[in-house]
């Protein structure tokens, strides 16, 4: 693929990271607006699903990770390798969707609506990849949540913070860090309702899109 086409599909693809936080932000527009919950979905809708175009975190997450995570505690090292998933996953999905829309005419700076977005999402299919990635997303959500609220892990932080330093591995380790702050402010009852919402709706977006097949 010649350099301007490449270029110009990475601009698709950061136009479909856009427009899905767009979509997010108005289907959960609550949270974004409760001082308790902003940045706990500021950092889930927001930051993670812009990590894919952070190249520095990616080489790390590739790379420097693999040959260190097993000096790093259990609890950090399974946050660290669910982010990494998630986000191959999602760096899969959104090229896909991203090489369908430059195909059908895109053109640099241009933006797309939500209901673009969801045209896309169907033409692209990929019904089975996108079950693990919602699987994914939630048990993200809920994982972090746990970590958060286990009061051993507010004496464990700063030594973990310290370790990942000296791996060299300290930006994988301040997303974590950065979900634990975000989540830490949410009651237990707000969170297992926010966490409901999402299975709920993000399910259903997916369902209507791709039925499973009856048996």
């Amino acid at each position: 693929m010649a350099s301007e086409n490449t270029e110009l599909l990475q601009q698709a693809k950061v136009e479909i990271i856009r427009v899905q936080i767009e979509r997010f932000h108005q289907s959960y527009a609550p949270y974004f607006q409760r001082e308790d919950t902003r940045p706990m979905v500021e950092y889930f809708f927001d930051r993670i699903y812009s990590l894919e175009n952070n190249q520095e975190w990616r080489r790390l997450a590739l790379g420097t990770f693999q040959n260190v995570k097993n000096l790093v505690k259990e609890e950090t090292r399974n946050n660290i390798e669910h982010l990494i998933e998630l986000n191959e996953l999602t760096e899969s999905l959104d090229l896909a969707l991203a090489r369908l829309l430059v195909e059908q005419g895109y053109g640099a700076g241009q933006t797309i609506a939500v209901d673009r977005y969801r045209t896309l999402y169907l033409a692209a299919g990929q019904a089975v990849t996108r079950r693990r990635h919602l699987e994914l997303v939630i048990q993200n959500m809920q994982s972090f949540y746990e970590l958060a609220h286990r009061p051993i892990n507010a004496l464990l932080i700063k030594p973990a913070r310290f370790m990942s330093r000296m791996l060299g591995i300290y930006p994988l380790f301040a997303t974590v860090e950065e979900g634990y702050y975000a989540v830490l402010p949410v009651s237990r009852e707000l969170f297992d309702s926010f966490l409901t919402e999402v299975r709920t709706k993000e399910w259903e977006y997916l369902n209507s899109a791709f039925p499973e097949p009856q048996p």
